[in-house]
């Protein structure tokens, strides 16, 4: 049912119902709203009177489309809804849990980088290097430290100062974690090679301090660095 209403201003409001509804809808011109009848619901006698009477203000559209079997249809309801369901779970999952392979790969090689870390040290060391070092271009250094009486220990990280107090806290950590990681190191096939760095850095903490002898009663010496 099409109703027009007439204004002072003679602007006209085209006003389209559908017909199962019966609500009024407001239209600016006269062919914007489209009647859409799917023929889901049965119609009384009285919509198809109405639906018999021709409009000058609207153009409708009838896709004439039924239902003919309301458990299929149900069933394809049931059956798309659990398909986008099931769709936005595994999205879901995909975005919220870790990627294993992703985890692996941007992951490091940790024995790798245990064997680099040891591999620093066996640069770092000052004094006669044994013939087994792992760094072959490092030679023999600081062979006239404290004159020949403090050679060995290792150099500061690329410096030619030889620091007793990070030194010493360094072996002491290096040991505190064969303590712990034992098997560890020993299935990397590296226990050998820290307890080797460990006791290079051992003899020369003992060089450092010296006891009190005959000749100076009652004073020792402790020297904090070398270079």
């Amino acid at each position: 049912m099409d109703i027009g209403e007439t204004s002072n201003n003679d602007t006209i409001l085209y006003l389209h119902s559908i017909s199962p509804a019966g609500r009024l809808l407001p239209s600016a011109s006269r062919w914007n709203s489209i009647e859409m009848d799917f023929n889901l619901f049965p119609q009384s006698r009285n919509n198809l009177g109405y639906n018999s009477l021709p409009s000058r203000f609207s153009k409708s559209v009838d896709f004439k489309l039924t239902v003919t079997n309301k458990k299929n249809f149900k069933r394809f309801i049931y059956a798309s809804l659990a398909v986008v369901s099931l769709i936005v779970v595994l999205c879901l999952l995909l975005h919220f849990l870790p990627n294993k392979q992703r985890h692996h790969g941007a992951t490091k090689d940790l024995t790798l980088a245990l064997k680099q870390a040891l591999v620093f040290f066996d640069a770092q060391k000052s004094g006669v290097l044994p013939k087994d070092n792992t760094v072959k271009f490092r030679g023999d250094s600081g062979l006239d430290d404290g004159n020949k009486s403090l050679v060995g220990g290792f150099y500061d990280s690329g410096n030619n100062i030889k620091f007793s107090f990070p030194t010493a806290y360094t072996i002491t950590l290096l040991s505190w974690s064969v303590i712990e990681y034992h098997p560890k190191y020993e299935e990397i096939g590296e226990l050998d090679h820290i307890k080797s760095i460990i006791k290079w850095g051992s003899d020369y903490l003992l060089k450092l301090f010296i006891r009190p002898n005959e000749s100076s009663p009652g004073s020792a010496t402790l020297f904090s660095q070398v270079h």
